[in-house]
């Protein structure tokens, strides 16, 4: 054996040292958590995360809840926030990380949202990785289609990989009840699929958020034995995402920031629970990201159907994108913006500027600027009041 041969053969045992050790250890803290929740589906999962934690948090629990949404939080059982600094791309390693924590801070649960998207990797993190006993699915919408799959029962399918064995399923995904039992039956777990009509008898239930994410939320704090009322009071108290959908208004003009709805189904439902009288004119504001080709073509779907006055672009690859949304809305004007601090918040006519897409990179900047310079208002879903 010469000495390159020898330096492979030391390096192999090194390496299966460790994955043995980081096995060990990941089996030795999964059993110090009574339970680990892993949060998944299309919208909606870092607000269910939260609500989650708040809920069990108010039921006496130490939580640890970690979201990956705008921005990569973790809250931890003494309600201290951490932001995730990454130093590289995102990795699923990043959830054994959160289980190391929430172990060494003496958590009995630890609830974490789901960052995989390809179905290999939900199956590995979720299952293997964390052994997670409870596995929540907000719903199954249209997006991530290049990795996901090209229908919402595709989509869905790639979801539940995730899910446990033996184990509790909870979701608020109504549509497809059939794959939803056949997988919790296959699987061995107990299936509840909640219905936002549950929570019409709580006060300020449905003005909190979407009524189906409040009522996925206490069913899951329900189903580990918290009182219901003691939940929502913990629930009702969640702290929001720093990005989530919010509305400004200033002179003449209502900014939606969408930015996070990020298909187009979503993005349809904000608008028309928080359209006016009709009389605005609307400007759908596009803040594109040129590693998400297949979100730039939903954001061009939209502007088909929902036939905007004007189209504002904001983000990468301005020059195809504006040809792409010339040809599905020629109707609209289209205008170009460089930096988020260009776009106009005054208007001498009433403007609805709807901006969906991207929340990343000028997309941040867009909405800390609209926090500081226009006031924030409740979020009107359907004529009620509803912060989401």
């Amino acid at each position: 054996m010469d000495k390159t041969e020898l330096l492979i053969l030391i390096l192999s045992c090194l390496l299966l040292l460790r994955l043995v050790w980081e096995a060990i250890r990941a089996h030795r803290d999964r059993k110090a958590l009574a339970h680990v929740i892993y949060v998944n589906g299309t919208r909606g999962k870092s607000t269910v995360t939260r609500m989650i934690a708040a809920g069990l948090t108010a039921g006496g629990h130490r939580v640890l809840c970690k979201t990956t949404g705008t921005l990569p939080i973790a809250i931890h059982p003494d309600g201290r926030q951490e932001l995730i600094e990454r130093r590289a791309p995102a990795n699923i390693r990043e959830q054994l990380t959160y289980l190391h924590k929430a172990a060494r801070e003496k958590a009995d649960i630890l609830v974490i949202e789901c960052m995989a998207l390809q179905p290999e990797y939900q199956r590995v993190s979720g299952r293997n990785m964390l052994r997670c006993d409870v596995g929540v699915i907000t719903n199954a919408r249209l997006d991530h289609m290049d990795v996901m799959g090209d229908t919402r029962e595709e989509i869905l399918n790639c979801l539940m990989e995730m899910l446990p064995a033996q184990g509790r399923i909870f979701t608020a995904e109504r549509d497809f009840p059939d794959q939803l039992a056949a997988r919790a039956k296959a699987l061995g777990s107990v299936l509840t699929v909640s219905d936002p009509a549950a929570i019409e008898d709580i006060p300020g239930a449905k003005e909190l958020d979407f009524p189906e994410n409040v009522a996925l939320a206490l069913d899951v704090c329900m189903g580990l034995g918290v009182d219901r009322s003691i939940a929502f009071e913990g629930i009702r108290s969640f702290v929001r995402d720093p990005f989530a959908l919010s509305v400004f208004s200033g002179e003449n003009v209502t900014f939606v920031n969408a930015l996070s709805a990020n298909d187009v189904s979503s993005t349809k439902m904000i608008y028309d629970g928080i359209r006016g009288t009709g009389e605005e004119e609307l400007v759908i504001l596009i803040n594109n990201r040129g590693d998400r080709p297949a979100r730039a073509l939903d954001m061009v779907r939209l502007c088909r159907e929902m036939e905007p006055k004007e189209i504002w672009l904001l983000g990468d690859e301005q020059r195809a994108l504006m040809r792409q949304c010339g040809r599905a809305a020629p109707k609209a004007a289209i205008r170009g913006f460089r930096l988020g601090s260009e776009i106009p918040f005054v208007s001498q006519t009433p403007r609805l500027i709807l901006a969906v897409g991207n929340i990343k990179n000028e997309g941040m900047r867009l909405v800390e600027r609209a926090q500081k310079e226009l006031k924030e208002q409740p979020v009107q879903m359907g004529g009620e009041r509803e912060h989401v």
